[in-house]
């Protein structure tokens, strides 16, 4: 559906791609490095709003919410 770059030290800026389930579950995927290598994480919509309010990150934000009412929208359109 899409992605976003989350800003969390410096370069390291994994991508957060935006997955809709076959139930209809809107996931977002990030591979974030834990001791030496890349480990697979699904977090739902609200945790990623979260990081972005409390870093104060208004843009990564819209962001999220522009891929979220596209997939939706999407969604709306086949139903």
């Amino acid at each position: 559906m899409g992605r976003v770059r989350l800003p969390l030290a410096g370069p390291y800026r994994p991508a957060a791609r935006l997955y809709r389930f076959p139930d209809g579950r809107l996931l977002w995927h990030i591979r974030l490095w834990e001791y030496d290598r890349p480990v697979p994480h699904l977090v739902g919509t609200p945790v990623l709003i979260a990081f972005a309010r409390r870093n104060r990150l208004r843009s990564l934000e819209e962001e999220i919410d522009q891929l979220v009412q596209n997939a939706l929208a999407i969604r709306g359109d086949r139903d």
